[in-house]
């Protein structure tokens, strides 16, 4: 009760800011929770196998849902501020045809694709019937956050991330002989029901009418973006549908277990990105570049560190998210952490770059990086086994790092970073990434290293403190 009554003394933005920031690492924090369970209950395999469905539905619902719930739909929160229902429900339907567009086109390709999509028809369905649905809830979730109503927001995705995994786990222990079609339709399926809700809803509010106006301008302003959000998913999930096609489900399922470790740095980092997202905006409306990497080198060194304590701690992480037969995903998770701390990179330059309404450029950088992805797994991970994957997603995060910043520099034409300190950052974390893995043989050392680091932490914590008030007090 203290909590939310210290949240409403915030104006509504900020109050909204951090209830959704919590609301987000709750969500998060729940599929690290989950994971130990599905590793245990679903066998290496058969785990792969849902880690691969989960990757293509991420690739594939950026073109079948068209990413209408985005920026897009937000320009249309201010540009018809009077008609809010009925283009909320308006652009549901374009998504609805662009959906079962795609639908019957992969059915007429799947003959032709199955070397690389090699999932059975009810699971297509299945993900389909998401990707109907899933949008309306998407709008509504967009149009709450515009609105800075996040109470009934985060209790919605908080209860829907606690019942969709016990549906999960009721279905595989009811249903032991299809235990990959149990966990799917017993997670997924919870979230159809809501999102079937809220479907209804937004049909209901706008009196099922559609404004086909509104069609052509959240078309033609998508468009070109859906390839810079297909690679963003591209780099994240390519890697585990390449993997299961050269090297099997199994290997597949070891290195998701590994990326469910390192999300663990993805979550700090959106934590700390919404915080520094107005504040970078602020400073460049005043051109005060000076201030943002005043802030953002302290910052970002303190990443770096998380990262790193992160990486001396996975085996016993590993230990807690799965059985013995992971504990090979132990030399996966340094240069998948190391990805990660280059991927924070990447927003601290790209925040500029879109302050300026110039989101080409990160366009560029997301796929060409994508695209070197592919190609890179395509060679290694033939020749030198599913963990080179790992290193290719590193080597593609440092490029697409590297092309933001270019852009960052042609965009401001200023120096918006001290990049000699932000090159040593990142030497040590590569460093950190290639080499860490030989600690895990010698558990004297690596236990003196955290502890090194927690003392370090402690002595600094006056300046990691600050450094993060900084920020807050500057929104």
């Amino acid at each position: 009760m203290r909590g939310t009554s210290y949240i409403r003394t915030f104006p509504a933005p900020v109050a909204a800011s951090l209830a959704l920031m919590a609301m987000s690492v709750v969500e998060k924090g729940l599929i690290l929770i989950t994971s130990p369970l599905y590793t245990r209950l679903l066998t290496q395999s058969e785990f792969g196998a849902v880690s691969v469905f989960i990757s293509w539905q991420t690739l594939l619902g950026v073109v079948a849902m068209f990413c209408l719930h985005g920026g897009v739909f937000n320009n249309g929160m201010l540009d018809y501020e009077e008609d809010r229902d009925r283009y909320s429900w308006s652009l549901l339907v374009l998504s609805n045809i662009i959906t079962l567009i795609c639908f019957f086109a992969l059915l007429a390709l799947r003959p032709f694709l199955r070397t690389w999509f090699n999932l059975g028809l009810p699971l297509v369905c299945l993900m389909f019937a998401m990707f109907f649905t899933q949008p309306a809830f998407n709008f509504w979730m967009a149009r709450q956050r515009f609105e800075y109503k996040y109470k009934l927001l985060a209790a919605v995705v908080i209860g829907s991330a606690f019942l969709s995994p016990l549906a999960a786990v009721a279905c595989i222990l009811a249903f032991p002989g299809h235990r990959v079609y149990a966990r799917l339709f017993g997670g997924e399926s919870v979230l159809i029901c809501v999102y079937c809700a809220y479907y209804f809803y937004l049909g209901k509010k706008a009196g099922w009418k559609v404004k086909f106006s509104y069609w052509k301008q959240a078309f033609l302003f998508n468009l070109p973006l859906i390839p810079h959000y297909l690679s963003g998913y591209a780099l994240n999930s390519a890697d585990r549908i390449m993997i299961a096609n050269f090297a099997g489900d199994s290997a597949a399922a070891r290195y998701s277990v590994a990326y469910t470790v390192a999300l663990a740095a993805t979550v700090v980092w959106n934590a700390i990105n919404a915080s520094l997202i107005p504040y970078t905006y602020e400073k460049c409306r005043k051109g005060d570049y000076a201030a943002i990497y005043n802030i953002t080198n302290p910052i970002v060194l303190i990443y770096a560190c998380l990262c790193g304590g992160l990486i001396l701690i996975v085996p016993e992480l590993i230990m807690i998210m799965a059985p013995s037969s992971y504990y090979e995903g132990i030399f996966l998770v340094p240069p998948i952490v190391g990805g990660v701390f280059f991927m924070s990179l990447y927003s601290v330059f790209a925040n500029v770059v879109y302050y300026y309404r110039r989101p080409r450029y990160v366009m560029y950088a997301s796929v060409s990086a994508a695209t070197l992805n592919v190609i890179l797994n395509y060679i290694f991970i033939p020749r030198f086994g599913y963990m080179a994957a790992a290193y290719t997603t590193l080597f593609c995060y440092i490029v697409q790092a590297a092309l933001d910043y270019l852009a960052l520099k042609k965009v401001t034409k200023a120096s918006v970073c001290n990049m000699r300190l932000l090159l040593a950052f990142c030497a040590a974390m590569v460093a950190v990434s290639l080499f860490s893995g030989t600690l895990y043989h010698h558990n004297l050392l690596r236990y003196s290293l955290i502890a090194f680091s927690v003392l370090a932490a402690l002595l600094m914590r006056h300046r990691i403190v600050g450094a993060i008030l900084a920020v807050r007090e500057s929104n």
